[in-house]
């Protein structure tokens, strides 16, 4: 089997998105502090609080994120998060270049990449590293690639960036037409530069969480069994 793990690293302190809280990790218990109730060889047990928002690191919107009456995170189908996935790389563009239809089209063109109902594509849209300086202005998806994806019958996205929508388009089209759809939604999946294959078996399965508008997801690319 031939493993790509997609999902940035959690720790304390991480910021996954300017507006967002940063993800916490606390001592619940230390080794030494619970040690005395135990016996040899037994040493003690630690355990940890965690303390971060529902899209910290690489997760998954639910369609409550942006619908009062959509999906919590919980309510999503299991097989909704996983399946045959296409990789469309648009990362030769200028961070301050939306993606397009037209750069989407174009890329499956070139690439000679099939996309059948129900897959799961992922965007490659940023070339450096995740988080480093420049990321958070890379601008991601115009909302006629969320019409390409609809048209398609795409059953889930991803991304390589915090936001599905570019950042100051407030009215949030790409969510509001996908996830009105339950058509889901992936961010801040990485490493798609290590990809060998352009299609592959995704894995973005969330917490059990009732009632969350999203949930940090391990984002796996399986290239073979």
């Amino acid at each position: 089997m031939k493993v790509v793990d997609l999902s940035v690293v959690l720790y304390d302190g991480l910021v996954s998105f300017p507006s967002h809280p940063k993800v916490v990790f606390m001592d619940h218990v230390t080794h030494d502090f619970s040690k005395p109730r135990y016996q040899a060889p037994c040493e003690g047990y630690a355990s940890k609080t965690i303390i971060m928002s529902d899209h910290s690191g690489t997760h998954m919107d639910a369609p409550y994120h942006f619908f009062k009456d959509g999906w919590t995170i919980e309510q999503i189908p299991v097989e909704a998060t996983m399946g045959n996935a296409v990789l469309v790389d648009v990362s030769h563009k200028s961070a301050n270049e939306p993606v397009t239809r037209d750069m989407v089209e174009e890329v499956v063109r070139r690439d000679n990449l099939k996309v059948k109902k129900d897959d799961i594509v992922l965007f490659r849209c940023w070339p450096g590293e995740w988080n480093a300086a420049g990321f958070h202005d890379c601008l991601s998806l115009d909302p006629s690639v969320a019409s390409w994806v609809v048209e398609h019958k795409v059953k889930a996205i991803g991304l390589d960036l915090p936001n599905a929508d570019i950042n100051t388009n407030m009215q949030r089209n790409v969510h509001m037409e996908l996830l009105g759809r339950n058509i889901m939604i992936f961010e801040n999946v990485v490493n798609l530069e290590k990809l060998t294959k352009k299609h592959f078996y995704f894995m973005g399965t969330p917490q059990n969480l009732k009632g969350m508008t999203g949930s940090p997801i391990r984002a796996l690319a399986i290239e073979e069994w």
